[in-house]
């Protein structure tokens, strides 16, 4: 039962953390899945993640094998069954890693695609990308060699094959080359991950901000296969290259895999020692499937899913002169790695009106083992009254409460509304007598969330100009993807009607496919809850 303290105008609330595991988004143990490396596509299905879910997963990784493309352009077919499987993760509250390569076996025939054939691949996956950018998690640097690691390659002139320390200056400035397209055809709020810690020393001795981390050999021999660049099966990495990793980790995505039982490195205290130094967010439940049940088995595997990426805890809250502050920690392995916005909510406990406040523009700066404290005086942002008080952690681009961050602690999650109920009800002084919104709705840029500037006049002579957020939202997107496939974004219900026009006026479709319409210039209208949103299209 939530405790709610007595309205006052000073009080103090303390939080119990709990070691309680649940899912939340960008971080934890995530299973593996593909598209399958034949002709025909496999799904990723709504009761698979809806199981997922239940164990404590918010991120899957999925693997596009371009197969059949290695030396044309990706179909149609496959551009909208992508999108297909990003709306299926969307609708489910989870996030996706996503990597694209041709093979999935050494002895296949044909392992890669030449640089230019990869180039244009990555041009035309970038709108599908671009239209989904609130559902991708981390697109990792694959499309070189089998599985995508950037190692054996069928395309030895352009890439080399192998050894990493054996490519030529020429072969370096192709792989550069694939990477740097990747970037730049991605939006910002996407991070890259490359496979060894190498590559992003040789491409870019000065640095890439956007640039983290997957390791699939974690805790394994050869300096994990490569990720660390040694002399000797059980050599450990260079002090230089270890302090490397750990700082160009610190606010970009570490995730990957296990590969082998390599004790004592896989052992529980090693395993959880190194997850920390390394900042690590994601790690594969599925595999492998030996050292999960070692953990488990040992007693690690609970504290992995609950620190694995970011744990925020509530330590106390007060209130007083209208000032709220918070204080908590992040007793994860590792800090949020994608810019996300904190808000304290202030309901008012007689007409439910909630007032959102930003308390801090950046939650990546909240460190690890530090202390982080939250400030906000709220004179003049809210007319005087009683309010319950809440933290508030969004998702910049997504309104469905799955994707907000929840703290660790107990009595203190509203699933409702996506919100961390601060058990306060506190009195806003009558210095504010009313509150005058003027003007029109002001969109606060990343973050996604609509509010009204408004004047508030207090008693007096002065006056206080404020940011007051109510009830956020954000509009509905509509797009156009591969020349098939329409994407709806950010609708407010489940509850909707899609009807795509001719110039003449008639309808010519009903749904999101719009791969039977010949080409021309269309007008999409899609409506919920009332509200008509359009948007004109051209079919090639």
């Amino acid at each position: 039962m939530l405790l709610l303290s007595v309205a006052a105008h000073g009080q103090n609330q303390s939080y119990t953390v709990s070691t309680e595991s649940f899912p939340n988004p960008e971080r934890g143990f995530y299973h593996y899945s593909s598209s399958g490396s034949t002709t025909s596509y496999s799904f990723i299905s709504s009761s698979t993640l809806s199981s997922y879910r239940a164990q404590n997963i918010s991120v899957i990784q999925r693997l596009f094998y371009l197969t059949q493309f290695t030396s044309t352009p990706i179909s149609s077919t496959f551009l909208a069954n992508m999108q297909t499987d990003f709306n299926t993760i969307r609708n489910a509250g989870m996030k996706v890693m996503i990597r694209f390569a041709y093979s999935q076996s050494e002895s296949a025939a044909v392992l890669d695609a030449t640089k230019a054939q990869i180039l244009a691949h990555i041009q035309q996956v970038a709108p599908i990308i671009q239209a989904n950018k609130d559902v991708i998690a981390t697109y990792q640097y694959g499309w070189i060699g089998c599985w995508g690691e950037n190692y054996y390659s069928s395309q030895v002139a352009d890439f080399g094959t192998g050894d990493y320390t054996q490519y030529t200056t020429t072969q370096w400035a192709n792989r550069k080359e694939v990477l740097d397209a990747m970037i730049n055809a991605t939006p910002v709020e996407i991070p890259i991950q490359v496979r060894y810690l190498y590559y992003k020393q040789r491409i870019y001795p000065n640095g890439q901000s956007r640039v983290g981390f997957y390791n699939d050999a974690f805790l394994g021999e050869w300096g994990d296969s490569g990720m660390f660049l040694v002399n000797s099966i059980q050599s450990a990495p260079s002090t230089t290259d270890s302090n490397y990793l750990t700082v160009q980790t610190e606010n970009t995505p570490m995730s990957g895999e296990t590969n082998q039982i390599n004790a004592p490195r896989t052992d529980c205290s090693n395993a959880v020692a190194e997850m920390y130094k390394y900042n690590w967010s994601l790690i594969n439940r599925d595999y492998l499937a030996a050292n999960i049940t070692n953990w488990t088995s040992n007693g690690c595997y609970a504290e992995m899913e609950r620190r694995l990426g970011y744990r925020f805890e509530l330590v106390s809250s007060a209130f007083a002169n209208n000032t709220i502050t918070v204080n908590l920690t992040n007793s994860g392995f590792a800090n949020v790695y994608t810019p996300r916005k904190a808000y304290v909510i202030l309901k008012n406990t007689t007409t439910n009106t909630e007032y959102s406040v930003e308390v801090s523009s950046d939650i990546r700066t909240w460190k690890k083992g530090l202390s982080i404290q939250l400030t906000k005086d709220v004179t003049g942002l809210v007319p005087a009254g009683n309010y319950q008080l809440f933290l508030n952690l969004p998702d910049p681009n997504l309104t469905n409460p799955l994707f907000a961050i929840r703290c660790g602690n107990l009595g203190t999650w509203d699933a409702t509304k996506g919100y961390n109920n601060l058990n306060q009800t506190v009195a806003i002084s009558g210095s504010t007598t009313t509150t005058t919104t003027t003007g029109t709705t002001a969109s606060t840029g990343t973050t996604g969330t609509t509010g009204t500037t408004g004047t508030t006049t207090t008693t007096g002579t002065t006056t206080t100009t404020g940011t007051v957020v109510t009830n956020p939202v954000l509009p509905v997107e509509i797009l156009f993807v591969g020349n098939t496939t329409l994407v709806i974004n950010n609708l407010p219900s489940q509850v909707y009607t899609i009807k795509v026009y001719n110039l003449s006026g008639r309808v010519k479709a009903t749904s999101t496919d719009l791969s039977g319409l010949r080409s021309g210039y269309y007008v999409v209208k899609v409506q919920c809850n009332g509200v008509i949103t359009s948007k004109n299209i051209y079919k090639q």
